[in-house]
């Protein structure tokens, strides 16, 4: 009490010493895989520094020397002067990985499809693990049990997209897609599984309303041809405009026609 009286800020620097008290060893690659929260909180640290400098001078004074509050203020005082004097370059040397727009995220979910060299891999599902982008193809692990990753051309993939819409129905319809073919007549269709019914629905591209996070490839563009063949992500459907709103890269978002846009990667 005499030291919350003395010390203005004592009672918010005492949160911020359970915070660092609390931080360990196993928390700082989490940290270091968000820069701002690292410079965030050795900011915070450096404030508190010479508050908990004055709150020990206090306690060595006015309390017995085997007084629990004396021993954790010094050990906290301690672990707040070696976290507020890093680096401070750690500012600058730690970045965020950019976000990709023109990728399947890790852990989306894929079917694999039209393999020729190793057909017994087709239709089995997996999630995705990386983009190797020296080879252009993605690093996949099946669901199959003891599988090893496998890396697969982004052709060869399909995402089991959820929440996709079926127009033109009776009433309106929503599942996962789960498999794709293509007729005789080279038209594309999509197999999707709809929760209470037994049966796949099969719909072709354009019955589909595809879910925001969906990688899609940009076709038939006649305004920015040079868009064509690249790949972005739907960010939302604008219905006002008919259009999806697709991000090419962080900078860059159009809005394109549904016969713009296939997830046939």
């Amino acid at each position: 009490k005499h030291s919350a009286r003395t010390i203005p800020g004592l009672r918010l620097t005492s949160k911020i010493w359970l915070g660092c008290c609390m931080l360990r060893c196993d928390r700082k690659m989490e940290l270091c895989n968000r820069g701002d929260s690292v410079v965030s909180a050795q900011r915070k640290f450096n404030q508190a520094l010479p508050l908990l400098e004055r709150a020990a001078a206090i306690f060595d004074k006015t309390l017995d020397p085997n007084h629990p509050h004396r021993k954790h203020t010094s050990d906290a005082l301690l672990q707040v002067r070696k976290l507020a004097t890093m680096p401070q370059t750690r500012e600058t040397t730690i970045t965020r990985t950019p976000r990709r727009y023109d990728t399947l995220l890790p852990g989306t979910r894929v079917v694999l499809q039209r393999l020729e060299t190793r057909p017994e891999l087709n239709r089995q599902t997996g999630f995705v693990k990386k983009f190797l982008d020296n080879k252009h193809r993605y690093e996949v692990q099946l669901d199959t049990k003891d599988a090893k990753p496998v890396s697969v051309s982004p052709q060869n993939l399909l995402q089991l997209s959820e929440d996709v819409a079926v127009l033109h129905r009776d009433s309106p319809l929503a599942g996962t897609i789960t498999d794709s073919r293509i007729d005789d007549d080279s038209t594309i269709r999509f197999a999707l599984r709809v929760a209470g019914r037994e049966n796949l629905i099969w719909a072709t591209e354009s019955e589909l309303r595809l879910p925001p996070g969906t990688v899609v490839t940009l076709v038939g563009l006649t305004s920015n041809p040079t868009l064509n063949g690249s790949r972005a992500t739907i960010d939302s459907w604008d219905s006002s405009a008919g259009r999806y709103v697709v991000s090419v890269s962080a900078k860059k978002k159009v809005k394109l026609k549904a016969a713009n846009v296939t997830v046939i990667l």
